[in-house]
């Protein structure tokens, strides 16, 4: 056992140490501010304007000076191959941003080619500066600039209120009006996008061929209504330079579907209901009424869920309005006594197993009992071929031939009526498996995105494995005039 220890034990530094020696590789190509003379700002490929820099180390040097931070702010054109993660920490170590006791360091790190910003965050700094904080002063003030291609206002901003929130002591991005720029253009933007979505969306599915599509389609369009317009708002986010803000966009994506469905459903619930009886007109609208419940829990308002409460009670209405006796013409009252004299042994039968419920509806004597079936429309009890009640009930499942991936496999459920105990079955399909092989591709694809949208935390756990091997070069190779900080891999990237 002792053998396998070490053995993983040697492996596990190999490994660490390979992502030590593949992050320091191109460190020494980054110009360090400190020795260059330029301040607190790496700005060797002239990403940013001379005025930039100048306002840059003006906000950076009294957090140096008064020892609450040191902040480096580095700007490249390209690292290779290289992850900006493993990068930045690789490079803050090396150069020792920060006090070495408070580790007080922060590192921002700009690669244009990946597209990336990297905020590298020293122990002392992680409890002000979060993920999430980098996070929102990334996502919500710096990279909307950097998608127009204004790389000196989006990193000056950043830089700004990174300041005043390590200066503060505060979280400078929990105020929202200190991130979004041009909100109000971005809210216009989304609003106008979902009213002509649901415009055209609405006129095509009013339209001949859409209510064809509508009907014969079993539903695949009800999730295309729903995230249609969340496929079209990526697409356009990640090819064009628009900004998206994201929560913005659910928000308005709700509120817009709910006053879709307001009207949409509201409208079909509050129509009359169709058929020649009360019995008709019931299950009609109840059938309407179960499918439409899942919307209105999810989109009650403005008033949708007032239409389904007012639909609830029109079928109270429909069912339980007394009745006018065909013979008498007496108001005839609901019976409760006694049902089982007025039933059959199958109608009993069907209410037992929750196939049909029947009212049974009486004047007085000499009045003769009015009764009538309500039919369960999501029973699975089956009606009997010999004795014609709805009491087959399913006794086995048996599979005929199995599902693959190429095509459809077969099942034979077996029926057995409950009156008269015949025996039916019914050959019913099971649905083609799905190809894994385009899952597992998915699932890559989702975990490469993620890996390189947000910092992950094998990120941090591979920096912190190798930080006392990297924290003794360090030493060694960083000037004297930063600190001898150190990180742990806080800290947080965005893409854009």
């Amino acid at each position: 056992m002792l053998k396998n220890l070490c053995t993983s034990a040697i492996i596990l530094f190999l490994i660490s140490s390979h992502f030590l020696v593949f992050a320091q590789e191109g460190l020494d190509k980054i110009v360090n501010p400190k020795t260059n003379g330029t301040g607190y700002v790496s700005n060797a490929d002239h990403i940013l304007s001379n005025e930039t820099v100048a306002k840059l180390n003006a906000l950076i040097k009294p957090l140096n000076e008064n020892g609450k931070a040191q902040v480096a702010v580095v700007l490249v054109n390209s690292i290779g191959d290289q992850v900006p993660k493993d990068f930045s920490t690789a490079l803050l170590r090396k150069w020792g941003i920060g006090d070495r006791k408070k580790n007080n360091g922060l590192l921002i790190l700009f690669v244009a080619d990946q597209r990336r910003i990297e905020f590298e965050v020293g122990y002392g700094l992680e409890g002000l500066l979060t993920d999430l904080t980098c996070q929102r002063i990334q996502q919500g003030l710096m990279i909307p600039y950097f998608k127009k291609g204004d790389y000196n206002s989006g990193v000056l901003k950043g830089v700004e209120l990174v300041v005043e929130t390590i200066d503060t002591g505060i979280d400078q991005s929990l105020d929202e009006d200190n991130l979004y720029p041009e909100l109000g253009w971005v809210l216009f933007q989304d609003i106008l996008f979902f009213l002509v979505y649901i415009g055209a969306y609405s006129a095509y599915t009013t339209s001949q061929r859409g209510q064809y599509v509508v009907h014969s389609a079993s539903g695949w369009w009800v999730p295309f209504l729903l995230f249609g317009p969340l496929i079209i708002v990526s697409v356009v986010a990640l090819a064009t330079p628009i900004f998206v803000m994201w929560d913005l966009f659910f928000l308005i994506s709700y509120c817009c579907w709910s006053v879709f469905f307001s009207f949409a459903i509201g409208n079909m619930l509050a129509s009359e209901p169709v058929g020649e009886t009360r019995v008709q007109q019931y299950q009609y609208l109840k059938l309407m009424v179960w499918g439409f419940t899942v919307y209105a829990v999810l989109f009650p308002l403005p008033f949708l869920i007032f239409k389904y409460i007012g639909a609830k009670r029109r079928l109270r209405k429909l069912r339980y309005t007394p009745y006018q006796s065909p013979d008498s013409g007496a108001e005839m009252v609901l019976m409760k006594k006694n049902r089982a004299l007025e039933l059959t042994d199958k109608e009993q039968m069907e209410e037992k197993l929750g196939s049909v419920s029947y009212d049974l509806w009486e004047a007085g004597e000499g009045d003769p009992v009015m009764k009538l079936a309500y039919l369960n429309q999501n029973t699975k009890i089956r009606r009997c071929k010999k004795c014609l009640s709805i009491t087959a009930k399913k006794t086995k499942r048996i599979v005929e031939s199995k599902a693959t991936t190429k095509g459809e496999g077969i099942a034979s459920v077996y029926y057995t009526c409950q009156i008269c105990g015949k025996s039916d079955f019914i050959n019913q399909p099971i649905s083609r498996k799905p190809q894994l092989n385009i899952f597992k591709g998915m699932f890559a694809a989702g975990l490469a995105s993620s890996g390189d949208s947000n910092s992950s935390s094998s990120d941090r756990s591979s920096s912190s494995s190798s930080s006392s091997s990297s924290d003794s070069s360090s030493s060694s190779s960083s000037s004297s005039d930063w600190g001898g900080g150190s990180s742990g891999g806080g800290g947080s990237g965005s893409s854009w």
